[in-house]
């Protein structure tokens, strides 16, 4: 009798967290939507219905959800903001782009890629605004440029690559710093001998 207890104890306690999980799974399912468009199909979530933003930033792009759309409207929004996972597929279901939504606004890494899988941008986003190193690549996966975002603005050292060569400019809050122009000066033993000649010939008054 013991060990037939044991052994459907045994077997019942791992159901209960998959059990568990599968209702989980199911209730987000409930706001998972799937768009078809001509070339391309998306996979999104939604805010739930106990998720509330209770007010938005006027400066920043909300994504939302209604009628089988996404719109996008700055400082506001009329819909279900679009929330977790975002992922758009070629018709050969390879990925086309791939990130996460925080109510309404981008977070994180995303990336998108060529249709036979070349990645050609990686760049990452904090509250809806580019934040941290991004790379640009061409279709054949080499990079062409690289710089860094601080506040949604170009920030330090930024490389644009063109064949074997390439071309770097620096940025300061999202404006081009001048290089600096050196000037040009003599040799320094030039220089200190022209001091002394010029200090031999100096008259001292009577």
């Amino acid at each position: 009798m013991r060990i037939y207890l044991l052994t459907l104890f045994l077997f019942t306690v791992p159901v209960l967290p998959l059990s568990a999980q599968q209702k989980f799974s199911s209730y987000l399912d409930n706001y998972k939507h799937t768009i078809s468009y001509a070339d391309h199909k998306v996979t999104l979530h939604v805010q739930t219905d106990d998720q509330i933003l209770r007010y938005t930033d006027l400066t920043k792009s909300y994504y939302w959800y209604s009628n089988n759309q996404i719109k996008i409207t700055q400082g506001g929004f009329s819909g279900k903001l679009l929330n977790g996972l975002y992922s758009s597929y070629y018709d050969n279901k390879s990925l086309q782009e791939q990130g996460y939504f925080k109510m309404g606004l981008k977070t994180g890494e995303w990336k998108s890629w060529t249709e036979d899988g070349q990645l050609i941008s990686d760049v990452t986003f904090y509250n809806g605004v580019p934040e941290g190193d991004f790379y640009k690549y061409d279709g054949h996966g080499k990079l062409l440029e690289k710089g860094r975002n601080v506040n949604g603005k170009l920030e330090g050292e930024f490389v644009k690559y063109q064949g074997d060569s390439s071309v770097s400019v620096k940025y300061k809050n999202g404006v081009v710093v001048p290089p600096k122009i050196k000037e040009k000066k003599g040799p320094g033993w030039i220089n200190r001998f022209f001091k002394k000649k010029k200090s031999t010939n100096v008259v001292k008054p009577v």
